[in-house]
């Protein structure tokens, strides 16, 4: 009865041992695929940010007032208006000064991005490349990108729409 802890004992120990890596590479696995996920592009974005023109970085993503059907437009950035903050909350578009709120648009060229109640629709979801040209696309089309109607130099009070992507800077945004 004596050997019976002595041969148990280790057997335990490597148990346990085995144990710990195999949780170890499982909490790596899990943090490599947060990693990868929070590198793409429909990750939550962990706090509202202000989306900003790379054409000029004064002008942001925003709303004269949070309600349905609100056009979103390019304002003179201000990062103390909620109505000008946004996250990125499992592909939607969220507003701060109302989380109830996402951007929506129908996935075709020079359609208006809106604010709508958020529901569980694809034309609410929202993909954000910021690795490679910081598009915003809507992820039942990313041959479609945001950018100001005006084309050009951006200007307050340009209509965001989405137009086909072309890799220009009035397409880029960062979201900081």
């Amino acid at each position: 009865s004596d050997q019976g802890p002595v041969l148990f004992y280790p057997s335990v120990t490597y148990r346990r041992h085995k144990i710990m890596k195999i949780s170890s590479v499982i909490v790596l696995s899990i943090t490599a695929l947060l990693a990868v996920k929070l590198d793409g592009v429909e990750a939550s974005g962990g706090g509202y940010k202000l989306i900003k023109s790379k054409d000029d970085d004064d002008l942001c993503w925003g709303v004269s007032n949070v309600k349905d059907g609100a056009r979103v437009k390019l304002v003179k950035c201000d990062d103390d208006e909620d109505e000008q903050l946004w996250d990125l909350d499992n592909g939607k578009i969220k507003n701060k000064d109302d989380d109830d709120f996402c951007i929506q648009v129908k996935a075709k060229e020079n359609n208006g991005l809106r604010l709508r109640k958020c529901k569980n629709k694809s034309s609410q979801k929202w993909k954000y490349d910021k690795n490679n040209d910081n598009e915003w696309t809507p992820k039942k089309d990313d041959d479609l990108c945001v950018q100001h109607k005006g084309g050009g130099s951006p200007e307050k009070g340009d209509k965001l729409i989405l137009k086909d992507c072309d890799g220009d800077d009035e397409q880029e945004w960062e979201w900081d």
